[in-house]
């Protein structure tokens, strides 16, 4: 089939008749026509509020709000570092999140349950880190601090692993492009700069608490249009059909598992375990997970992800350590 460019070399013309746009030379308007096509307006405002609003503008002034919070409880460097493992371990346990949501929803959609918890536990998390000042606490309230911050990191990697999930099966059966990355990747960063900017004017003259403030509203509203059904789903299918789901890959289902316990065992070491204890959990832990990837994975995928663990490991990075001081 030929194709030529038209003379405004925003459309091609295929001998069929047939329209086929131009990525490199469509519009923004064109580009947003093309995405209300395939995933409705409601859903695209529902990942701006996700990418920009979550991910973006919130997850940026939590962390920058951590340090300092933790700073002006009298936290020393060692104990900010082990509470930020418990923190952000929401974000280990994605895997397992993502299991549960397809085989055992909460209420009569799959999706939509775990969304609504996850804000109402975020919204929560927010409004108290917001609500007692730091220096009132001090540091025997570190691991109390750390589970709040955990909270809120529950609402925003909650989100961004089931939108993901959403419009990738959208793109999957309505076969379309790849327009809605670069909207999610470009919601993020701009939520990031935006949160960049709150950080710089605010954290040094009043401190976290107005970085932490502004997320409450956010999250609020994403439990708002949650209920308001902004996110696309079926309701989901017999109990007996779930079950067949989970059989259906039960080594991949093992492994998430696997991955959600490992993660909790780390945090829990973090909190309760002297240093040596705490080495020896994760490295038995991270031997185990190795394992049970080769055995549940396709060994191209394991290998991949043997990799990017190494990697990982090996990239050795001392802004987190230092950054205390």
């Amino acid at each position: 089939m030929e194709c030529h460019v038209c003379a405004d070399t925003s459309i091609d013309h295929c001998l069929d008749g047939k329209e086929v746009l131009v990525p490199w030379t469509q519009g923004p308007v064109r580009f947003y026509r093309r995405l209300t096509d395939t995933f409705g307006d409601r859903f695209l405002a529902y990942l701006g509020l996700t990418y920009f609003g979550l991910k973006g503008i919130c997850f940026s002034l939590l962390t920058s709000a951590m340090l300092p919070y933790f700073q002006m409880m009298g936290v020393t460097g060692n104990g900010f570092q082990l509470a930020s493992v418990v923190a952000r371990t929401p974000w280990t346990m994605k895997g397992w999140v993502g299991v549960l949501s397809d085989c055992l929803p909460i209420g009569r959609y799959h999706k939509r349950g775990y969304l609504l918890l996850a804000s109402v536990i975020g919204t929560c998390g927010f409004g108290a880190l917001a609500a007692y000042p730091p220096q009132r606490l001090g540091p025997g309230y570190v691991w109390t601090v750390a589970l709040l911050f955990c909270a809120a990191n529950i609402l925003m990697s909650t989100f961004d692993l089931l939108c993901e999930g959403k419009y990738s099966e959208l793109m999957r059966t309505k076969k379309a492009g790849s327009e809605v990355l670069t909207l999610v990747w470009s919601c993020m960063q701009s939520g990031a700069l935006f949160g960049a900017l709150i950080t710089g004017i605010f954290i040094d003259s009043a401190g976290p608490r107005p970085l932490l403030l502004v997320c409450i509203p956010l999250a609020a509203l994403a439990f708002w249009r949650t209920a308001a059904g902004d996110l696309p789903e079926e309701p989901a299918r017999s109990w007996r059909s779930l079950r067949k789901k989970v059989f259906s890959e039960p080594r991949l289902f093992v492994l998430a598992a696997a991955m959600a316990a490992g993660g909790l065992v780390v945090a829990i070491s973090v909190a309760f375990l002297e240093q040596r204890a705490r080495s020896i959990v994760s490295f038995g832990v991270s031997g185990l997970l190795i394992l049970c990837s080769f055995k549940a994975m396709p060994r191209t995928l394991a290998k991949s992800n043997l990799y990017m663990f190494l990697s990982s490991v090996a990239y050795m990075d001392l802004t987190g350590p230092l950054s205390y001081f």
